[in-house]
C-alpha cells in the first residue's frame, strides 16, 4: 500500500539545495563511516520491574532540551486533507504552501540520555542527495543551514552520538530518522511494524513514500543496536520520568511517543506525526494528507486526549508552526524544561 504518489512539478522553484555537511572544526561528530557497531545489549528497554510501573513519576534528575531542525515546505494539503478543496464555482482553487517546523528532542538524565526522533540528514539535498531530486526534495524541500542539523545542534550543547543511551525514533520517515546512522554506541528503539516496512520499501526500491531509501541503505550499513516494540507490547518506562508509548499504526506502520514528566509543570506528551498540528487535534479532530491508517489516526488522538485529560500534560504536535514558535529552544538562554 502506498502512502502517497508523487506527481510532477510540485513544489516548483521553492526548492532549496543543500551543501554537503561538514562542522569547520574538530567536534564528537566526527567519526569514519565504516566505525564497528558496539556489541547488541539485551533486548529489553528496562527492568521487568520498571515495565511493571503504571505511573511515570517525577524525576528530579531530568532535563527536556527542544532541539529546532529547521523546516520543510509544502502544500498544506500534506498536513491537513482536504484545505484547498475545488467546487463548482471555484474549479481550481489556489494551494497552500506552508513551513512547517522539523523537531527532536533531547532529555538529559543521570540514569541514561534519551534522543527523541533525529530529524533530516543534513546532506538531503542536491543532484546526489540523499532524497530522489524528482519525489521528496520537490515536494519537501529542508529550509534551514547547516546549523538547523541535529549534529550541529548537539555539538552546540556539549553533547556528541556516544553520549546518547537510547534513540527512540516515533518512525522512519525522513524527517525524523536522518541521522539515526550516527548512533552506534546507542540502543535505537522502532515499532516492529514500522521497521518491517520502511526495509520493505527498501528491498523494493519503492520511491514512492517518505521514507528516504537512501538513508535506510545508510542506517544497514552502521549497524545499529535495535530494540524492536512489539505490536501488543504496553507503554513503559524507559527511565525514571520518559515514558515510551506505542501507538500503534497510523500516520505510519508503527508510530511511537513519548511521555516526559516535568517538575516546572504536569509534563509533556511527545507524538510525533501521530498528530501534527491542533487543527488535526480538534476538539474535532481532522485527518492530515499523509496516512497509513486512517482509523489509527483517529484512534492514537483519541488515546492522546484523554491521557493529557488524565494527567495535565500538555500536547506537542509534530508540526505546528504555532505552537513550536512558543516553545522554549536549546538554544535560548537556558534552553530547557525540567
Amino acid at each position: 500500500m502506498k502512502i502517497f504518489e508523487f506527481e510532477n512539478g510540485a513544489g516548483g522553484d521553492l526548492l532549496e539545495r543543500s551543501r554537503t555537511f561538514s562542522l569547520d572544526r574538530p567536534t564528537k561528530w566526527d567519526r569514519p563511516a565504516s566505525a564497528p557497531a558496539r556489541s547488541s545489549p539485551s533486548n529489553s528497554i528496562v527492568s521487568n520491574a520498571e515495565r511493571r510501573t503504571i505511573n511515570l513519576g517525577t524525576s528530579s534528575k531530568l532535563k527536556l532540551h527542544v532541539l529546532d531542525l529547521g523546516k520543510l515546505r509544502l502544500d498544506k494539503n500534506f498536513m491537513v486533507a482536504n484545505s484547498t478543496v475545488a467546487t463548482a464555482r471555484n474549479p481550481n482553487p489556489r494551494g497552500q504552501v506552508v513551513d512547517i517546523p522539523v523537531s527532536a528532542y533531547y532529555v538529559e538524565h543521570a540514569d541514561g540520555n534519551i534522543l527523541f526522533d533525529t530529524g533530516c540528514n543534513p546532506n538531503w539535498g542536491g543532484p546526489n542527495g540523499r532524497w530522489p531530486v524528482d519525489g521528496l526534495q520537490e515536494l519537501f524541500p529542508h529550509i534551514g543551514g547547516e546549523e538547523c542539523q541535529l549534529p550541529a545542534r548537539l555539538d552546540m550543547m556539549g553533547v556528541g552520538p556516544d553520549d546518547v543511551n537510547y534513540v527512540v525514533l516515533s518512525h522512519l520517515h525522513c524527517d525524523h530518522a536522518g541521522c539515526v546512522e550516527y548512533f552506534r554506541k546507542s540502543k535505537v528503539i522502532v515499532h516492529e511494524d514500522e521497521f518491517a516496512g520502511a526495509f520493505r520499501q527498501y528491498a523494493l526500491q519503492d520511491h514512492g513514500s517518505p521514507y528516504a531509501l537512501k538513508d535506510l541503505e545508510a542506517i544497514i550499513k552502521a549497524q545499529l543496536s535495535w530494540r524492536e516494540i512489539a505490536r501488543e507490547e504496553p507503554d513503559q518506562n524507559i527511565v525514571d520520568g520518559v515514558r515510551l508509548l506505542n501507538f500503534g499504526p497510523g500516520h505510519a506502520r508503527g508510530m511511537l511517543g513519548l511521555m516526559v514528566t516535568l517538575r516546572s509543570q504536569p509534563g509533556v506528551i511527545l507524538c510525533s506525526d501521530a498528530c501534527y498540528t491542533a487543527e488535526n487535534y480538534g476538539p474535532k479532530a481532522r485527518q492530515p494528507g499523509i496516512a497509513y491508517d486512517s482509523l489509527g489516526i483517529m484512534r492514537t488522538v483519541r488515546r492522546i486526549q484523554a491521557l493529557a485529560a488524565d494527567t495535565g500534560a500538555a500536547v506537542w504536535f509534530g508540526h505546528d508552526a504555532e505552537q513550536f514558535a512558543t516553545v522554549r529552544k536549546a538554544t535560548q538562554g537556558e534552553g530547557y524544561y525540567e
